[in-house]
């Protein structure tokens, strides 16, 4: 009886030290994992999040901290192992859902909970200015004859899968060759020792709009008003309706549903700062915002899509 008694009370104090830990979050400074090198989309992003999340909050800072390496593997699983406490935050893509498939992770998707979206990318088909491919028909008809070679941010990404994805509908054929970052990609298309590449629209506008890099085709299922010009991958014969890279927040398994609502609160209010939607517009990023339910549902879709690509490529560890 007294073990017993002795158990209770120890799980009330437990709960409520979690709930004071909750009430006074943050109390210290908060970790924003990115899990890539500076200068890609995750980088970029998370970067003009912070500059605003930081007005709106009082006490501590959010700090962006770059753990590069595996095709967002090392990043990964650090987040992973954080402690559940709120003050270390990943920069959560789609590689999180296929990294442990694809590359053997030691964390899996149930190893993180959603704390919201901030950004939706639609894939986009790039080929260097100096390309002698004017349109997707032909890139598509070439890669069907001869494989093309394909920078990608890594093995698992989004860029990687959206490369599956076409192939599986075309019978094209691709070299898929992993970068280290966002700048080697760009320096291997501008540099014409890549036939192309699969990138966010987000990472493709600005140089697309300098006539550096030409967009073949755009993976959404409406032509992108900044780009009237450029097909949907529907438009262009490749039968893919949507194709997109998720950017959001998540955080280790075991965090306070408190804290995860404050969280998501301070994303939020962030998405809905006109200065903060200017600076995304203005690097070519749409800004939005889904709840820890909604980003949930999105994640769960994608793994559910990417598990078949993965299953009938045969590329599962």
């Amino acid at each position: 009886m007294k073990k017993a008694i002795a158990l209770l009370a120890s799980c009330l104090m437990a709960g409520a030290v979690g709930a004071a830990a909750a009430a006074d979050f943050p109390a210290k400074d908060i970790d924003l994992i990115v899990p890539f090198a500076p200068g890609g989309g995750v980088d970029t992003t998370s970067r003009i999040i912070v500059e605003t999340a930081n007005t709106l909050i009082e006490g501590a800072e959010l700090n962006v901290v770059n753990r590069a390496g595996g095709g967002g593997v090392v990043g990964q699983t650090f987040a992973s192992k954080a402690a559940p406490d709120g003050y270390t935050v990943l920069a959560m893509t789609s590689s999180v859902v296929t990294n442990p498939k694809l590359k053997g992770a030691s964390y899996s998707i149930d190893d993180f909970l959603p704390v919201g979206l901030y950004n939706l990318d639609p894939s986009v088909i790039v080929v260097p200015a100096s390309s002698p491919f004017e349109t997707a028909d032909q890139f598509i008809a070439a890669a069907k004859q001869a494989p093309l070679n394909i920078v990608i941010a890594g093995i698992g990404t989004s860029h990687h899968m959206g490369g599956l994805a076409i192939q599986q509908v075309t019978d094209a054929q691709f070299n898929y060759i992993p970068t280290k970052g966002f700048g080697q990609q760009l320096q291997a298309v501008l540099g014409g020792h890549a036939d192309g590449a699969l990138w966010p629209l987000g990472e493709a506008a600005n140089h697309a709009k300098t006539d550096s890099v030409r967009i073949l085709a755009i993976a959404s299922d409406a032509r992108d008003e900044a780009f009237p010009d450029v097909p949907t991958y529907q438009e262009a014969g490749i039968d893919i309706e949507i194709w997109a890279t998720f950017r959001g927040w998540s955080v280790p398994k075991g965090t306070p549903d408190d804290v995860v609502t404050m969280l998501s609160g301070l994303l939020q209010k962030t998405y809905e700062s006109p200065a903060y939607k200017k600076k995304m517009s203005e690097a070519g990023y749409k800004p939005v915002f889904r709840d820890a339910k909604s980003f949930k549902q999105i994640i769960d879709g994608y793994a559910v899509l990417t598990s078949n690509i993965i299953e009938e490529s045969g590329l599962a560890k």
